[in-house]
């Protein structure tokens, strides 16, 4: 037998009237004034009552996060192993949590108006393994280790221009 799991109960006001299905799609369950008025929710699942619980906590995360105008925050990645910067994308409340929950690189592409996953085409995903904000929570790193080569060029970080090199010389190697 499993055990029931209690998540949170709530009172009624005694001359409230409350709905819930039981079972079968239409019967339900009426909480009326002659009844007490507490409502429970459970589970049998510790799984879902852990899963309700990191939905909650993501959910306050997402919250306290100071996104733009546009929804969107500064999102970079970062390799754990080197330290180097891999790339620098867009993310929105979907993109963090699509993160956060597959541990796979995930950004908000502003022309396309999408949610994109680092990777998707490539295979070069980086499976981040912690997230960080800054202190003004307007910026998200995440730490990760990649797959194969970031940039689209193949190099390994989209960051591989100096500017000092180009402003000391009229060819710059634009792959290193």
């Amino acid at each position: 037998m499993a055990a029931i799991h209690c998540i949170q109960a709530l009172r009624f006001p005694s001359g409230t009237h409350v709905f819930f299905p039981n079972g079968d799609q239409n019967r339900y369950n009426i909480i009326n004034k002659k009844q007490r008025g507490f409502l429970v929710f459970a589970s049998a699942d510790k799984n879902s009552v852990k899963e309700i619980y990191i939905k909650s906590k993501v959910e306050t995360l997402l919250d306290s996060v100071k996104w733009d105008d546009k929804g969107l925050a500064v999102g970079i990645a970062q390799n754990i192993d080197t330290g180097a910067i891999l790339m620098q994308g867009f993310v929105n409340r979907d993109a963090l949590a699509t993160t956060v929950s597959s541990k796979k690189a995930t950004f908000f592409s502003r022309s396309r108006s999408a949610l994109w996953t680092k990777g998707e085409t490539s295979k070069n995903f980086i499976n981040v393994h912690d997230i960080y904000l800054d202190c003004d929570r307007d910026s998200i790193i995440y730490l990760g280790k990649p797959d194969g080569p970031t940039c689209h060029t193949g190099s390994e970080t989209c960051y591989y221009t100096s500017v000092s090199d180009l402003l000391e010389n009229e060819e710059v190697d634009e792959n290193k």
